[in-house]
């Protein structure tokens, strides 16, 4: 039974959870004691034939052991099982390229638990709760009931508590507030719906405070609600009052901005930056208590992909999803966008339903044909079925009765139909019911009202089908919702987004300006000019002139409409929306995410930009189809016979080229070439602006090659070659992410004398003292003797602070010049898309910078161009890298093999550390990165005890003493 618990879940049950779902399963608990273990890990450890027990996100897990002949890999498992499904052919692809994902999967909002030790406890101990101060509870208690004179929701108590002072509510002050009747009484209030559940108990004072403030007026309180829930990130309080303008056509109320306590029943307030002005609203994460829906958590889906309900008082549970945010899956068919069959290929998906199926065969293969043949089959009913050779089981569905001979099943568990004989079913024994159902659908994102278009299913049909690809889940919704995803093959060398080349399958090819070369076109229009000298313009076409009048329609649409559904409550890569660009809607794609913010290119401009989530609007659906039809408008150009690299464009030469086609009134091109050999199709033309003749010595190219400052950039770029000609090494890495020790570069050092006065450093992070604890998250580990905590309780501000460094520098990256750099200087740097705050430990002959991220203890090389001053505003949260290593292991080289164990237990996870010393290394400002700690990790995430990584590595070194010296 115990098996069959485990291997329903495909990410294995954690420790603490493994009870409550064996009983939910089972109808019972375990017995722990009545087997003669005191604890459940004791019971577990001692079976394992049965339980396969590890690490993972922190926490102890448990999986279903199975024997080695069925623990195929994943993907050789999805090749032969896709041979079942008639009509295609052709092999998946295993060769996939990870996507990188969040490494704050939990919510920066959230904290772990705060243990507390007292001084006489010794290391080897479980971290235990203190007794709670109860009169300071009580006394802030008080204080926050006379700011809600009409009660306040039990459950959203803690919320409001952590709020306003700044401190997780005692768990088990909770509990004792009934008996707390001097300050509160609790009072349980029955819904006024008929056959509505009970309501759960509100926290009122016995009297009302002369100083309470009226109620907000409800319609406000209903259309802030409303805003939030499309806001999952959070609402910047700045934006509030436009966004509430633009949705509703009224004023949001002046007073509530410089009160915003009176809105604590309904959202939860931050502020992440020192600057209090700046406030971040969140959607309130307690339940409604006046819902009456019962929650799904428990009920089992009773209908498939099949699209028929099961026919069957005994059903499996429901399907477990991934906890990675992009996991593989087997794209096996698809009826339209809207109903794409999936089944997550991953160990521990494939291994329990090999193991099943072999059971299976075992079982059918014990007694007579005739007593297991199904006789009697009905549409929806449950059943097994052999395969051609026999030799094979799988679980099915009757979906159809053809003949008295002939049914139609549906894989259950592979996602595909097919027609076969009566005598191939057998009855499903109960014993294969434990395992949920394999195959699931999912919703393609931006796609819905194009399901079944066509373009849309060939598109998926040659890309999706048939094939592994990574998915991303937008947000996770009920068990009775099809989840809404994002697919990419990134088995080839560039991603391919299959929802994106799905919609652009929608788009009217004719309504472009077909290009041909030698051509010359009038009436160009020049929307951009990029760091890279890549130019992008508009000609006239049919396309511009009807996209031209959406526009003004869309213009006159949101004028004239009062609603929210016009937000981008959604946002995806791929995803087709719409933003302002000089006072106009103009049509973009987001291209990248980075929570409230995210990056967008405006694709009928080719101007790249970032921006909040609230600056985006969906397309009016009276407009869309006409919106999806017409191609991206810019042209991806380059100036023919300018043999600079790309990359290597001064910023000189940028302004100047800006100056000369921005903007000109009269301006054509001549076609010399086009690359259409990758997706995004490149134009070589020459540039001509004002009256001149078409002679290419007037082009804009001749006049950028004769200038002075093209020179300039042609002899340092001799300079440079000739110079990494010479170098013995001149060629180093583009990245040096995860770096541990911290080398200066082998080439020559410039530096050059700071302009101005430099800003004032962060203030130094607050460490704790010896025996003390923080909470903390691991962004990088290269072993026990050097890895890097960040404190728990501010990743969410240094979220906050990423995003408002790519707003800042994003926006003014088109207009800076290039930033003089300094050798031991702070920077801002960006590296893969985001802005980070940098340290520059070294300056490279071939324009490469090294630096440090101070706020994740990285290393990398960047160019030198993406260095940007750091200002003022960006240095008043602390660094929040610390540099530490682990106690109780003592001074060791460490083999490659043992640092990894170590990574696989505390890089990218929530720990507890316990300091055993704080070290300074220098003075003076060295000393917000260079101070370190040595600390015991800790892992608190299981109820019966904690996990004291030390332990585990001395436990290895025992193992393995080989393995360091």
């Amino acid at each position: 039974m115990l098996r069959s618990v485990l291997q329903s879940s495909k990410g294995g049950v954690s420790v603490t959870r493994l009870q409550s779902d064996y009983m939910s399963l089972c109808g019972e608990g375990i017995p722990v004691r009545k087997l003669g273990y005191t604890t459940l890990e004791e019971y577990l450890r001692s079976i394992p034939s049965v339980v396969r027990m590890e690490y993972r996100m922190g926490q102890l897990t448990c999986f279903a052991a199975v024997c080695k002949e069925t623990a195929h890999i994943a993907e050789l498992v999805a090749k032969q099982r896709t041979s079942k499904k008639p009509g295609h052919s052709q092999l998946v692809n295993c060769r996939m390229r990870p996507k990188p994902s969040n490494p704050y999967m939990l919510k920066p909002r959230s904290s772990l638990r705060q243990p507390s030790l007292g001084s006489s406890s010794s290391w080897p101990m479980n971290l235990q709760c203190g007794v709670y101060d109860q009169e300071q509870i009580q006394g802030r208690l008080t204080q926050l009931l006379t700011k809600y004179c009409s009660g306040l929701w039990l459950s959203k108590l803690p919320g409001v508590y952590k709020d306003m002072f700044n401190q997780h509510l005692d768990v088990q002050a909770l509990t004792d507030l009934a008996k707390w009747t001097s300050i509160c009484s609790v009072s349980y209030t029955s819904n006024t719906t008929a056959g509505s559940p009970t309501i759960p108990s509100t926290v009122t004072t016995p009297k009302i405070s002369s100083g309470a403030t009226a109620p907000k007026p409800t319609d406000v309180r209903q259309k802030l609600t409303e805003l939030l829930s499309k806001y999952s990130n959070g609402l910047w309080v700045h934006a509030l009052p436009k966004l509430f303008m633009d949705t509703y056509k009224t004023p949001f109320p002046e007073h509530i901005l410089d009160n915003l306590h009176l809105l604590l029943d309904i959202c939860n307030v931050e502020h992440p930056l020192p600057d209090k002005k700046k406030a971040i609203l969140y959607k309130s994460n307690m339940p409604d208590m006046g819902s009456n829906t019962v929650s799904q958590e428990s009920q089992p889906c009773r209908s498939l992909p099949s699209g028929v309900k099961v026919l069957s008082s005994v059903v499996p549970p429901l399907l477990v999803l991934p906890s990675d945010q992009y996991p593989s899956v087997l794209v096996t068919d698809a009826l339209n966008s809207n109903t794409v069959t999936v089944r997550y290929v991953g160990e521990n998906y494939s291994n329990a339903q090999e193991a099943m199926e072999d059971a299976m065969c075992s079982f059918y293969s014990q007694s007579s044909v005739d007593h297991q043949r199904l006789h009697s089959p009905a549409i929806g009913q449950l059943a097994a079925v052999r395969g051609e050779e026999g030799d094979e089981l799988a679980r099915v569905q009757i979906i159809d009765v053809m003949t008295s001979n002939k049914v139609k099943v549906y894989y259950v568990d592979y996602g595909f139909s097919a027609e076969t004989s009566l005598t191939s079913l057998l009855e499903l024994h109960q014993n294969f019911l434990s395992l949920p159902f394999q195959a699931t659908s999912v919703r393609l994102a931006g796609l819905e009202l194009h399901s079944s278009h066509p373009s849309v299913l060939s598109t998926l049909d040659s890309l999706a089908i048939g094939k592994i690809l990574l998915m991303e889940t937008l947000e996770p919704c009920n068990h009775n919702e099809t989840s809404v995803v994002v697919l990419y093959d990134t088995s080839q060398d560039d991603d391919v987004n299959i929802n994106s080349a799905c919609l652009k399958a929608l788009q009217d090819k004719t309504m472009d300006n077909p290009l041909t070369v030698n051509t010359t076109y009038q009436d160009v229009c020049v929307t951009n000019v990029c760091s890279d000298g890549l130019i992008y313009c508009q000609l006239p076409s049919r396309g511009t002139a009807k996209l031209s009048k959406l526009l003004d329609k869309t213009e006159a649409f949101f004028i004239s409409q009062v609603t929210s559904d016009s937000l981008v409550s959604r946002p995806f890569g791929g995803k087709l929306c719409l933003a302002r660009y000089k006072g106009r809607w103009s049509r973009v794609e987001i291209t990248s995410l980075h929570g409230r913010v995210v990056d967008i290119l405006f694709i009928d401009l080719g101007i790249p930009a970032s921006v909040e989530v609230t600056e985006l609007r969906e397309m009016p659906p009276p407009l869309l189809n006409d919106f999806l039809v017409i191609p991206p408008q810019a042209i991806r150009c380059r100036l023919a016979d300018l043999s600079v690299p790309a990359g290597d464009w001064s910023p000189h030469a940028i302004l100047w080229l800006k100056e000369a086609v921005l903007g000109s009134e009269d301006c054509r091109m001549k076609v010399l070439k086009l690359d259409l050999e990758k997706a995004d199709k490149l134009v070589h033309m020459y540039l001509f602006t004002g009256a001149d003749s078409q002679e290419l010595d007037k082009s804009i190219n001749h006049q950028l090659s004769k200038s002075e400052l093209w020179q300039k950039l042609a002899d340092a770029l001799v300079e440079k070659l000739s110079l990494n000609s010479s170098t013995v090494n001149p060629v180093l890495p583009s990245s040096t992410a995860g770096m541990c020790v911290a080398g200066e570069p082998a080439a020559p050092i410039k530096t050059t004398a700071p302009l101005t006065k430099p800003l004032p450093l962060p203030p130094p992070l607050d460490l704790p003292q010896p025996g003390q604890n923080m909470d903390v998250f691991v962004p990088v580990a290269c072993h026990p003797g050097h890895f890097v905590i960040q404190p728990w309780q501010d990743v969410h501000k240094l979220v906050v602070l990423m995003g408002e460094m790519i707003l800042y520098y994003n926006k003014m990256e088109s207009t800076t010049t290039a930033t003089q750099i300094q050798k031991g200087e702070i920077y801002a740097a960006k590296v893969d898309k985001n802005w980070h705050r940098v340290l520059v430990k070294g300056i490279l002959s071939n324009r490469l910078v090294s630096v440090y991220k101070l706020d994740h203890g990285k290393h990398e090389l960047v160019s030198s161009t993406q260095l940007r001053p750091l200002i003022e505003e960006f240095r008043q949260l602390p660094f929040q890298a610390i540099s530490a290593q682990l106690a109780g292991v003592g001074q060791r080289q460490w083999s490659e093999e043992v640092s990894m164990i170590f990574r696989e237990h505390v890089e990218n996870r929530g720990l507890v550390a316990q300091v055993e010393s704080v070290l300074d290394s220098s003075e003076g400002k060295a000393d917000l990165w260079e101070r370190r700690l040595t600390v015991y990790l800790v892992d608190t995430n299981h109820e019966d005890r904690d996990i004291w990584i030390h332990n585990i590595m001395l436990d290895t070194l025992r193992m393995k003493p080989f393995s360091c010296t």
